[in-house]
């Protein structure tokens, strides 16, 4: 009989617990332009490219500075469908502005998971 108290991976293999692991929602990396814009300003949006996106959020690497809590509309394409989605800048790092979205509706939810679907689970799809 084996030995239950011996794991069957190396000692120094390791998971992330669920404190360490933040995200609840899966996310894709890939490098798309967008437009971003502060909701209540009337200014021009501004061109960013999008690192990563999820169902809940979105990374994106821009010069332009936004702060914590600012409310954001994101513009971009992807499968050939121009999508708009609102959000709230939750943090930023050098470059990198992590937004994550107010409600998104059922289609963009879905044109999202079709994305990130297609992405690992195609066996066409560059990995």
């Amino acid at each position: 009989m084996a030995d239950q108290s011996k794991s069957i991976f190396s000692d120094s293999y390791s998971m992330y617990g669920g404190a360490k692991q933040k995200r609840k929602k899966a996310r894709v990396k890939l490098d798309i332009p967008c437009e971003v814009s502060l909701v209540n300003s009337k200014s021009s949006p501004i061109m960013a490219q999008m690192s990563d996106l999820g169902t809940g959020g979105l990374s994106l690497q821009t010069t332009s500075t936004f702060y914590p809590g600012d409310a954001v509309k994101i513009g971009f394409v992807i499968n050939r469908v121009k999508t708009e989605i609102v959000g709230t800048v939750q943090r930023t790092s050098g470059k990198t502005t992590s937004v994550v979205f107010a409600e998104i509706s059922s289609d963009t939810h879905n044109i999202i998971q079709e994305y990130i679907h297609k992405h690992y689970f195609d066996p066409k799809a560059k990995k």
